[in-house]
């Protein structure tokens, strides 16, 4: 890798089901910024802890992780372990699935950016219904209003995905076309030519 290049990265937050895998995928095969998500981290130390990976473990594992190593463990994770791909993706990391303003913040002190990712509530509902992710069924669209409304938290929460949105660098809208989406975050991020 030529010391003049410079690494990306990135910090990829949103609501529920508003593309931010789908942005992390293309980076990754497109512009050869590997993509890790928080999800798939804290995923792993609950199946090695409880055996499982059913959304309530998850919730116990994820605040475990940070009571017990601090608010930005999971960022700090992610960062720890793009080091065992940085000689195959030199380009840099987007790590997504982050929560808390402390995530983020910690993007921000390895000299990151943060986008946010967001799309109209029943945009994202029908998105949900369509994919088939664990512990992701809804019998309504009340049913998602409710868990959305749970995992976001106050906005002045420090743990928040709406309080990461006006600290965002990059605000993203992602109700066109995913290959529109796609479009729109290359340019933002500067990496279409």
């Amino acid at each position: 890798m030529s010391t003049s290049a410079k690494l990306v990265t990135i910090g990829l937050a949103g609501t529920f089901a508003s593309g931010k895998d789908s942005l992390g995928r293309f980076l990754e095969e497109k512009h050869n910024i590997k993509h890790i998500s928080t999800s798939d981290i804290v995923r792993t130390y609950a199946q090695e802890k409880y055996g499982s990976i059913e959304r309530p473990v998850l919730y116990k594992m994820a605040n475990e992780l940070r009571d017990t190593r601090g608010a930005n463990i999971l960022t700090k994770l992610a960062l720890e372990l793009y080091e065992s791909y940085r000689e195959s993706y030199p380009a840099g990391v987007c790590v997504s699935g982050f929560r808390a303003w402390a995530e983020a913040a910690e993007i921000k002190k390895h000299g990151g950016i943060i986008v946010f990712t967001d799309a109209p509530v029943k945009t994202r509902y029908i998105r949900t219904i369509k994919r088939v992710r664990d512990g992701e069924s809804f019998n309504t669209f009340e049913e998602f209003q409710a868990r959305e409304a749970r995992e976001n938290g106050e906005v002045n929460s420090e743990f928040s995905v709406a309080g990461i949105k006006p600290r965002a660098d990059i605000v993203l809208d992602n109700d066109a076309p995913l290959e529109e989406f796609l479009a729109q975050a290359e340019k933002a991020l500067g990496l279409s030519k």
